[in-house]
């Protein structure tokens, strides 16, 4: 019976593909089926009874060996790798213990499946790739409608990872307008198992909604089964755009183009063939400042451009418009419903029906406003950059003239030349004089050739000063009033700024009053009123007051932006309360401006105080002594200035030696620099009067230099400076100043 049940197993063992094997525990080959013994290569008889390492002698030292041997030790195993006796085939080999110590081996031959399964690991990958490429959402659904593949740019258009895109229900992102539809018609189409395709609107990741076209087809499993669908989508946006663009166009003013045309933020509006608005976008209604449409419409759109535009626009663009189809780059001033001028570039279009009659014209308009004002703050800029430089260049001319005529003067009126009448007149021409260079100092402060000079001013003396010419400036209509406190302290200020910021602000004032009126100009005491901008402690409060017409809210907050001007084209650059503002913040002060309509400006510049009092201009005083130092070189390229100067330098007992420029002068001083006094013009051709006191510090450390200058200031403050033009004292005094 036992030998009958054997032979039945061998039989059943010889009938399956699957090569088998055993060992006995002395690792012996005790049986094996037809199969093994045809991959081995051997006769069955010849293996039976035989050490596996004979009969397999390849697999000694390999991982086979160590896999049997794990068998061997009680481990079921299994693995799948090249056969070491046919290095060409894959093999599955399985090895499982007896418990006497011995083993069981089956093995397959696994080539033609694993090539098999490359081939489809290779399509599958060749697929993705090609899926991944595409421009377009495709995917791949089963017979239950889920996604079981989907390509990247589905994934990318989803907003989601490949997972949850895989999850998702694609119904859930269909437009809630298009979902009854699109369900309706998806059902019907997939029954008839045939392709077909869709259009709807799908929500992006990012929120917005597309217009897709999706084209499906039904797919079938090797047993020609259907097993679902494979589907590609493309945007059709665009087009979708452009064909509902087209059916508004002939729908004219359906609702759904009124509410596009309303929402855009571009400035649109229509007009029929009488140039009557039809249509205006929300956008023209807030840029031209209107409520309502019922306030324009029908009207024509000439009422809303200036009267010039308006003319050009009937005469001229118009007919032009109508005969070519359209323009571009038509700009025109329209006038807005508070009667602000904007100005605008029109680009517009004439829209026909479908049997090429005259339907309306439409214009998309974009304000240039800002550009133009911006074009005109660069013209102004440039316009004052150029004032600047002339006046610059006159005021530091008419400098070098002031310098011998006051120079002569005060040599004339120190020495009393003359009888009382002709010393009077001296004395008047002298003060003349004085007038005209404190006007050039002015010119210099406007031509920003002076840098700000703080110091203790008396702001009392400095308006009372300055009196006669604020009135002949504001003209006999209006009224000057002066209230300055009594016992005002000294504030920190440069006066010629100052003086120049109240020459600005009365201006204003006598502008804001055309027809006359009053203007007051106060000065107070104050303590910081709490106010952010302002330290706590003591300032000087110069208030200018007028009776004109004041300012709006809107007018009054931009006031002080650099060119911002109420005034007309050519009566001002809007540079005035800038400056005044600029000049109050480099003080450490404040502006502050309160105004209404009709109830006049009053405008406030807040000066911090400081304990000395103001020094006083000792332009005119007594010439100060000085002890005479023996040499000086004087050098000045302006002939009259040096002889001026040269006057005065003798008189207080130099002996000067005079040079026509800084470059004569360095050029001796290799030969001669036994001086005792350096005196040098700054500005001149060629050298300038700092690199010849540079040049003469070189040889002489110890050399006293005075550097003399139609500005107020060089580029250098390790020299003594003096203004030009100076009186005897004056430059007594600095020499005075260097040799004590």
């Amino acid at each position: 019976m036992s030998a009958e049940r054997d032979s039945r197993l061998a039989l059943v063992l010889d009938s399956i593909a699957e090569g088998y094997f055993t060992v006995d525990s002395d690792w012996r080959i005790d049986a094996l089926n037809k199969a093994a013994a045809a991959f081995l290569g051997k006769d069955r008889d010849e293996l039976l009874g035989q050490p596996l390492l004979q009969a397999m002698p390849q697999i000694c030292g390999t991982h086979v060996e160590n896999t049997l041997l794990r068998a061997t030790a009680g481990e079921s195993v299994c693995y799948e790798a090249p056969s070491v006796t046919h290095p060409e085939q894959t093999v599955r080999v399985r090895a499982f213990p007896f418990p006497d110590g011995g083993i069981a081996v089956a093995f397959t031959d696994i080539t033609t499946e694993r090539a098999a399964q490359e081939a489809a690991r290779e399509s599958e990958a060749r697929f993705r790739l090609i899926a991944d490429s595409a421009p377009v959402p495709m995917w791949v659904t089963s017979i239950d409608r889920k996604r079981v593949f989907v390509n990247r740019a589905y994934v990318d258009f989803m907003g989601l990872s490949y997972e949850e895109a895989l999850d998702q229900d694609w119904r859930r992102f269909v437009h809630p307008d298009d979902q009854p539809r699109i369900l309706k018609e998806q059902l019907e189409k997939e029954a008839s198992l045939r392709p077909f395709v869709l259009e709807a609107r799908y929500r992006r990741g990012d929120g917005s909604w597309r217009w897709m076209e999706s084209h499906s087809q039904p797919r079938w499993d090797a047993n020609g089964e259907h097993a679902g669908f494979i589907g590609v989508a493309f945007d059709i946006s665009t087009a979708k755009e452009a064909e509902t663009s087209l059916q508004r166009q002939v729908a004219e003013r359906t609702a759904e183009l009124e509410a596009l045309y309303n929402r855009t933020p571009t400035i649109l509006h229509s007009a029929d063939a009488d140039q009557r608005l039809i249509s205006v976008s929300d956008r023209w209604l807030e840029f031209m400042g209107y409520d309502s449409r019922a306030e324009v419409l029908g009207r024509p759109l000439t009422d809303f451009l200036v009267p010039e535009d308006a003319e050009r626009y009937r005469g001229e663009r118009w007919p032009a418009l109508i005969a070519q189809g359209g323009y571009d780059d038509f700009e025109y001033q329209v006038i807005k419903k508070s009667g602000e001028i904007a100005e605008t570039l029109a680009s517009a279009r004439v829209w026909h029906d479908g049997q090429g009659r005259f339907a309306r014209t439409m214009a998309a308009l974009i304000d240039v406003t800002g550009r133009k004002r911006t074009e005109e703050a660069l013209r102004q800029a440039q316009k004052v950059e150029a004032m600047g430089q002339l006046t610059g260049g006159v005021a530091h001319d008419f400098n070098n003239l002031l310098a011998p005529i006051i120079g002569g003067l005060d040599m004339l009126q120190r020495r009393g030349v003359g009888d009382d009448r002709t010393r009077r007149t001296i004395a008047s021409a002298l003060q003349a004089a004085e007038r005209a260079k404190s006007l050039v100092q002015r010119l210099l402060a406007f031509a920003r050739r002076q840098p700000l000079r703080p110091q203790p001013v008396d702001a009392g003396r400095l308006v009372e000063g300055l009196t006669e010419l604020i009135a002949a400036t504001i003209g006999p209509r209006v009224r000057l009033e002066l209230d300055v406190a009594d016992d005002l302290p000294a504030c920190l200020a440069d006066p010629n700024q100052v003086e120049m910021a109240l020459l600005n602000l009365s201006v204003n004032a006598r502008d804001a009053m055309p027809d006359g009126g009053t203007l007051t100009i106060r000065l107070s005491a104050e303590n910081a009123p709490g106010d952010p901008d302002l330290s706590a402690g003591c300032y000087v409060r110069l208030c200018v007051a007028d009776t004109g017409t004041g300012m709006s809210a809107d007018v009054l907050a931009r006031a002080v932006e650099p060119f911002f001007s109420t005034k007309g084209i050519g009566q001002g650059t809007g540079l005035g309360l800038s400056m005044v503002h600029g000049l109050a913040g480099q003080l450490g002060g404040a502006l502050r401006i309160e105004s209404k309509p009709g109830e006049g400006t009053q405008v406030a510049l807040w000066l911090p105080c400081v304990m000395q009092q103001a020094a006083t201009d000792g332009g005119s005083g007594a010439p100060q002594p000085v002890a005479a130092v023996g040499r000086v070189l004087l050098v000045d390229d302006e002939e009259l200035v040096r002889r001026s100067t040269a006057e005065m330098l003798e008189e207080m007992g130099f002996d000067v030696v005079e040079k026509g420029s800084a470059t004569e002068a360095a050029a001796g001083l290799d030969a001669d620099s036994a001086f005792d006094l350096l005196v040098t013009d700054y500005l001149m051709p060629g050298m300038t009067g700092l690199e010849l006191a540079a040049a003469m510090r070189s040889r002489r450390p110890d050399i006293p230099v005075l550097i003399v200058s139609g500005y107020a200031a060089t580029a250098d403050d390790s020299f003594a400076r003096l203004a030009k033009p100076f009186r005897h004292a004056d430059l007594a005094a600095a020499i005075a100043t260097l040799t004590a």
